[in-house]
């Protein structure tokens, strides 16, 4: 449906023809005002001769019976609010002047009587919807004559039942008297469960923990080296010549306690078939590779060429982060700031947001 201002002068069979000869699938039905008014759609559009403007408002086909949900239905009461509401709402958005708005509130009235609704009940919905209105009307003009738009905030509240809903009122109403030119939109938010405070598992050992950035030193000299592991430390530790007992004597000092004082067992066996059997395994493809890492890395030649030894067991995890990029910045970072002698790198990846790295006090202190 389209609604077309054309001139007076205008022959209106004349367009519609031409408008029909475009396609043969395609025909356009044209209705005239008569008497000033012209129905489109449910907006009845009146010529106010007088007011020299057009006027707007409801329009209902003549075989429209005003039947709605009846009072005495067995249906909550928000349905027969929501009957009436409804009708209130589409006559506040499409009546332009009060005269009409009072004549459509009168036909609501004369549907809900007809539907046995009692009177006191529509006039208390249509004064409060009115009252909405115009409470609406007045603060757009308020704005209108400020100059701007009110401006979105969103705050976040604790869910506490009704003391939420309490708390969002006392807010809105502050911000109705001080800063009307806010419109804040709350959401809340749930408590945190009961497992977040309590641990629940047990923590990992540092030389178990993955995707972490960690800090060694010499025994001897004091040199540092700032490395990235994305396996566990251990094994990142022995690719750099870590003694491999070390972190298991560590992780089994409490089983081998307990061992101990059991005198009965002298050897965990699975059967004495597996005891007994003996083999030979090759060497493999991962081991050789595991060495020509080992000659490789910086902390192993330190230790070949100096004599030194490396502080494997107090070694100390600066950070973890299981996003690859994310820790690469951060090794990155604590490099360009330590400046650690081991290091044959100043960086680990082109730092594109930080290229001058960032203060020392921003970032972890390695050494503590």
């Amino acid at each position: 449906d389209t609604f077309v201002l054309i001139n007076p002068d205008a022959n209106v069979d004349n367009i519609s023809s031409i408008l029909n000869d475009l396609h043969p699938s395609i025909k356009f039905t044209h209705k005239v005002e008569s008497d000033d008014k012209l129905e489109f759609i449910d907006v009845q559009v009146i010529r106010s001769s007088e007011q020299q403007c057009i006027e707007t408002t409801i329009y209902r086909k003549p075989k429209f019976t005003g039947l709605i949900t009846n009072w005495n239905y067995y249906v909550p009461i928000q349905y027969k609010k929501a009957r009436i509401v409804s009708m209130v709402n589409r006559a506040l958005i499409i009546c332009s002047p009060y005269a009409l708005l009072g004549m459509e509130f009168n036909e609501i009235r004369r549907i809900g009587l007809k539907n046995d609704y009692p009177l006191s009940f529509i006039d208390n919905l249509n004064g409060i919807k009115l009252s909405q209105y115009r409470r609406k009307m007045n603060e757009e003009s308020k704005l209108t004559v400020i100059g701007c738009d009110k401006k979105k905030m969103y705050a976040e509240l604790p869910f506490i039942r009704s003391s939420t809903l309490e708390l969002k009122k006392k807010i809105m109403h502050l911000s109705d008297k001080l800063r009307p030119d806010l419109d804040i939109h709350f959401f809340t938010k749930l408590p945190p469960s009961a497992q977040a405070f309590f641990q629940t598992k047990d923590p990992i050992v540092k030389h178990l923990k993955s995707d972490v950035v960690y800090y060694i030193k010499c025994n001897d000299c004091g040199h540092s080296y700032i490395g990235k592991a994305d396996r566990q430390c251990v094994r990142r530790l022995g690719e750099h010549g870590a003694p491999k007992t070390i972190y298991q004597q560590q992780q089994c000092n409490h089983v081998s306690d307990d061992l101990n004082d059991n005198n009965n067992i002298i050897e965990l066996r699975r059967s004495l078939r597996v005891k007994n059997k003996t083999t030979t395994a090759a060497p493999t493809t991962n081991d050789d590779n595991n060495d020509n890492k080992t000659t490789k890395s910086s902390i192993t030649q330190h230790e070949k060429e100096t004599g030194h030894h490396m502080d494997w067991s107090n070694f100390r995890v600066i950070c973890q982060d299981h996003h690859y990029c994310r820790s690469l910045i951060k090794q990155s970072l604590l490099i360009n700031a330590d400046e650690p002698e081991l290091n044959k790198t100043t960086h680990s990846v082109r730092l594109l947001v930080f290229p001058d790295g960032l203060p020392r006090v921003l970032l972890a202190n390695p050494g503590h």
